[in-house]
């Protein structure tokens, strides 16, 4: 079963470097998988409030060493309109995979998963967290 299109998902970000608070946007490594995977983690955010996705941020993503600094929402249907999957992989609750990324195995490959998250990237909305979130 895939996600619906015209569904919202966010992919908190840990990284300082993979988004930029003065042009507000998102950078192309906040989307590029690990290197031995084709997925990257996202989380199923419809109709919630913005005080509920935080919270699943906290409860599921933050760490001490690593915290969130910010997320970057997104509709299904970008990844869909650039030939990816978006899968429902729970639990936790409301949680799902960006795939099939290709395998990070030669330049060629790299070039086309740095052009996919570019994509995904420039598509997704930066979102920084307020302070009493």
């Amino acid at each position: 079963m895939k996600v619906s299109p015209g569904e919202t998902l966010t992919r908190f970000i840990r990284y300082g470097s993979h988004f930029s608070d003065v042009t507000n946007r998102v950078r192309p490594d906040a989307f590029l998988p690990h290197k031995r995977s084709i997925d990257i983690s996202v989380f199923r955010i419809s109709e919630l409030t913005e005080d509920e996705i935080w919270k699943i941020g906290q409860e599921y993503v933050h760490t001490e060493e690593r915290p969130i600094k910010a997320r970057a929402d997104l509709s299904a249907a970008v990844a869909y309109e650039n030939n990816l999957e978006v899968v429902p992989d729970e639990p936790p609750q409301r949680h799902a995979n960006i795939g099939s990324f290709p395998v990070d195995n030669g330049p060629t490959n790299r070039k086309a998963r740095r052009a996919l998250a570019t994509k995904l990237a420039n598509l997704s909305k930066l979102v920084i967290p307020s302070e009493e979130t």
